[in-house]
């Protein structure tokens, strides 16, 4: 626990990223960053990448309107279609300089006292050609988090994504399962299993109908980065 705490007091910037798409990253990061602006902090918010986008970044335009944000800050690249960053610029033929994005990024993190970084998809999911969120993590020295499913096959896709980022150098310093609604038998041993083969810290988060977790689930999301 003390080699934990030392991890994450001196946290600046996180990527929350994921083991798939759909897990949570959104909700999580709104959680998070609602709970540090309770705390006083000021806060940003970053998604480098929004695909998706009909007439506006839905994730983003959350996330913005918590912040206080322009969408042009928030969300400074978007793809019109419902894929990784990598196959939109392929499909739209519109791409993206990684020197202006992580430029955009160091300007950021001057402006804000901590800044959480979305991620679009799993940790794998290519952002450019041979560019993935790991990479990404690992190039802008960003400490991560990984979110990830409460229920059967969690185990594996939670495995996995820990041992590839560990590969990168970009290990999580814990693991957030979400939606844990006590229905699925294998939720009563999931945290437990991937915390012995990842000897990572796993937070579980119950499944609830409202945006806004209650103040303990908070609580534990902003002690994860040291407030």
């Amino acid at each position: 626990m003390a080699l934990f705490m030392a991890i994450i007091i001196c946290v600046r910037s996180v990527l929350i990223t994921a083991t798939d798409t759909g897990v949570g990253k959104t909700f999580i990061s709104y959680n998070l960053v609602y709970a540090l602006k309770e705390r006083g902090i000021r806060v940003g918010y970053l998604k480098p990448v929004e695909t998706d986008v009909k007439e506006v970044p839905v994730d983003g335009s959350l996330l913005a309107s918590l912040t206080g944000q322009s969408l042009e800050e928030a969300v400074p690249v978007r793809y019109k279609l419902p894929l990784s960053p990598y196959a939109g610029i392929l499909e739209e033929g519109k791409d993206f300089s990684l020197d202006a994005l992580k430029e955009h990024y160091e300007k950021l993190l001057e402006k804000y006292e901590f800044l959480v970084v979305e991620g679009a998809g799993g940790v794998a999911v290519p952002i450019k050609r041979d560019y993935d969120y790991a990479k990404l993590a690992k190039n802008w020295r960003l400490k991560t988090i990984l979110v990830a499913r409460a229920g059967l096959g969690t185990i594996n896709h939670s495995f996995l994504s820990w041992y590839y980022m560990k590969s990168m150098d970009v290990e999580p310093f814990a693991i957030v399962m979400n939606c844990f609604e006590g229905k699925d038998i294998s939720e009563r041993t999931n945290s437990q299993i991937v915390e012995e083969l990842t000897s990572v810290k796993v937070i579980k988060i119950p499944k609830i109908q409202e945006l806004l977790l209650p103040v303990e689930y908070r609580s534990l999301l902003t002690e994860l980065v040291g407030f």
